[in-house]
């Protein structure tokens, strides 16, 4: 009889979850800890004329205040594309960005120092709709790029037009999904500490991803790989969704933590987490097939337009996993696919 096949296994991670000794993000305590917190735009779109930080640092408890000159190493990130700023400099691009980070002697003055900075803008019209965003004629959100377009797929295989016109019956619809919030019950919490020995950061806290923690954190801050050291809690959901955001937690972090010389935590809200967390993209798509009496499939075409938001993020991933899983688990002799 095996010890394991029809036998119930036990979680190896059931008893401290249960017991309360598992150690998530927010949990981390060290001497000295300052807290973080950080003002986010108040526009979607739009140029900012004017930062000022003078009440904020008046305010009693308040030990540094980080914006985007502050950032002492690269100043564009990302997984994939860099085009994603942990502090934005003149510009913002959606309603998750942050332009300060502060640290304080508790929460509770650092969310107060945040509300205290005063910021200016020139709004710029906002771009909600990518069917919209990739018209000749729309505001390009990144010039850089020359185009709003990320990235187009295509996928082919046979004829997809015969296929139809062997095809019994043919069909076509429209398909929208909307933008998933993967909605964790642990919202995200990281931990920068000066790392006196190699001159550079430790980063604790609800880590998905360490190695790209540790190579964003490590460019962010002008430092070898070897001088960033990445410690992940128990992670309390991610499903995705701390894939990214905490990267740039930790940078803001890590600023503050060097412009201190002091362990800074910052831990979203669930306000925080919502605005700034990575979403699933929101789809449109049509579907046209072409199938006999017998249920064959015998083609499919289909055109999907994805909203990628601001930012690339794990635009060209996701997007590649749609375009070669876009007709499911069927075997069709006929495909045209973009995306």
């Amino acid at each position: 009889m095996s010890k394991i096949i029809g036998k119930k296994v036990r979680r190896v991670d059931a008893y401290e979850k249960v017991t309360g000794k598992a150690i998530y993000g927010d949990d981390i305590k060290l001497t000295g800890m300052l807290f973080g917190a950080v003002r986010y735009t108040d526009i979607p779109a739009g140029k900012i004329t004017r930062i000022d930080t003078s009440a904020a640092e008046k305010l009693a408890g308040v030990k540094g205040i980080a914006l985007y000159k502050d950032i002492p190493g690269q100043k564009r990130l990302g997984p994939i594309r860099a085009d994603q700023y942990p502090l934005v400099d003149d510009e913002v691009f959606f309603s998750g960005d942050v332009i300060a980070a502060v640290a304080a002697e508790t929460k509770e003055i650092a969310y107060q120092a945040a509300d205290l900075i005063r910021v200016d803008f020139e709004p710029l019209e906002g771009i909600f709709d990518p069917r919209e965003a990739i018209k000749k004629e729309a505001r390009l959100i990144h010039p850089e790029y020359k185009s709003n377009i990320m990235v187009h797929y295509p996928l082919r295989k046979g004829n997809v037009e015969d296929g139809f016109k062997n095809s019994d019956h043919v069909i076509e619809r429209k398909y929208n999904t909307g933008f998933h919030e993967h909605a964790y019950i642990e919202p995200e919490s990281i931990t920068a500490v000066p790392d006196p020995t190699s001159q550079g950061l430790k980063i604790y806290g609800s880590i998905q991803n360490p190695f790209t923690t540790r190579k964003v954190v490590a460019l962010c801050m002008n430092l070898k790989m070897n001088q960033v050291n990445v410690f992940g809690s128990t992670l309390g959901g991610s499903f995705g969704g701390k894939d990214d955001v905490v990267n740039y937690m930790a940078c803001r972090c890590g600023i503050l933590a060097k412009m201190t010389g002091k362990p800074v935590k910052l831990t979203y809200t669930r306000e925080d987490s919502l605005k700034d967390s990575y979403k699933r993209h929101p789809y449109y798509m049509t579907y046209k097939v072409g199938f006999n009496k017998d249920g064959k499939l015998k083609a499919m075409k289909i055109h999907i337009i994805a909203d990628s938001g601001a930012y690339s993020s794990q635009t060209f991933f996701v997007t590649w996993r749609s375009v070669v899983q876009a007709t499911g688990p069927y075997e069709i002799e006929n495909v045209e696919t973009d995306i």
